[in-house]
C-alpha cells in the first residue's frame, strides 16, 4: 500500500523509503529562486525546455479546460504568462501569480485584445492574496517542485477555490523510471537540492488531506515524463460548513 504524507512529521520526512528530504530555510529557498528566475526571464520563452516541458504541459491543460464554461482561474507560478494569455483568449477571466516580477514584466507583453482578461501579480504560494471561495479552476504547471512547504500550497489552493471548484497541477513525475533519473537525480543536482517532485500517491494524499475530492491523475510519457492531478472541491451541501481539511 502506498504511504501517505504525515503532515505532523513535516515535509522532511521519509516516505515510501525514499530519503529525508532537509528542511531548508524558506527564506533563502525564495531569495535562490527569484534570482534565478530573474536572469532566465529574458530568455524564458525561447528556451529549449520551453519546447520540450512547457508547451507541452500548457497543451495538456489547454485540453482539460476545452469543455469548460470560461470563468475565473488563477495560474500560480505564471512565470511569463504564456498559459496565462491562451486561456484569456478563449474567454477567461485570468489572474497570475508568480514569486518573479521580471517574469511578469514580460508576462504583460502578451495582452492579446480578446474576449477574456489577464491581471498579473507577485506574490507568494503559501499565501495567496486573494479571499476564499474566489476562483472556479486553478492550474498549476510545473513550478510546484519549487515550493519549499508543498502541503501547505496545496490547502491554500483549496481555500481559493469556490465549491465545485477544480484544481489541475502538473509537475513531473518520478514514479517512471527516466522520471527518477531526471528528476530525483539530474534536475536535483542542477538546483543543489532545493527541489522536489513528488511521487504519484504522495500528491493523492496531499490533494485529499486539502479537502479535494474525485482526485484522478493522468501519466504523460514524453521525452519529460509528466503527472497531472486533478481535485475537486466538494459543493456546500455535500460537507457543511466550507473551510479547513476534511478528516
Amino acid at each position: 500500500m502506498a504511504s501517505k504524507v504525515d503532515s505532523r512529521r513535516g515535509e522532511g520526512a521519509s516516505e515510501g523509503g525514499r530519503p529525508r528530504k532537509p528542511i531548508t530555510l524558506s527564506r533563502d529557498l525564495r531569495r535562490k529562486a527569484r534570482s534565478e528566475f530573474s536572469k532566465w526571464a529574458p530568455t524564458y520563452d525561447s528556451h529549449w525546455l520551453n519546447h520540450y516541458l512547457f508547451e507541452p504541459s500548457h497543451a495538456i491543460l489547454m485540453a482539460e479546460l476545452k469543455s469548460a464554461r470560461p470563468g475565473r482561474i488563477l495560474d500560480i507560478g505564471c512565470g511569463t504568462a504564456e498559459l496565462g494569455s491562451r486561456l484569456a483568449s478563449r474567454g477567461w477571466q485570468v489572474c497570475g501569480l508568480d514569486l518573479c516580477e521580471r517574469m511578469l514584466h514580460h508576462g504583460r507583453t502578451k495582452s492579446n485584445g480578446g474576449p477574456g482578461s489577464l491581471h498579473l501579480t507577485v506574490g507568494d504560494s503559501e499565501h495567496l492574496p486573494f479571499a476564499s471561495a474566489t476562483f472556479d479552476v486553478l492550474t498549476c504547471a510545473n513550478s510546484f517542485h519549487h515550493y519549499p512547504h508543498q502541503e501547505s500550497v496545496v490547502r491554500e489552493m483549496f481555500r481559493v477555490l469556490r465549491p465545485g471548484g477544480r484544481l489541475l497541477l502538473l509537475d513531473g513525475w518520478p514514479d517512471h523510471f527516466l522520471g527518477r533519473v531526471i528528476y530525483d537525480l539530474i534536475i536535483t543536482h542542477v538546483e543543489h537540492g532545493l527541489v522536489w517532485h513528488r511521487e504519484s500517491h504522495h500528491m493523492r494524499a496531499m490533494f485529499k488531506q486539502a479537502g479535494f475530492r474525485s482526485i484522478t491523475q493522468k501519466h504523460v510519457y514524453s521525452l519529460f515524463p509528466i503527472l497531472l492531478t486533478r481535485g475537486i472541491v466538494p459543493p456546500l451541501e455535500s460537507t457543511g460548513a466550507r473551510g479547513g481539511p476534511r478528516p
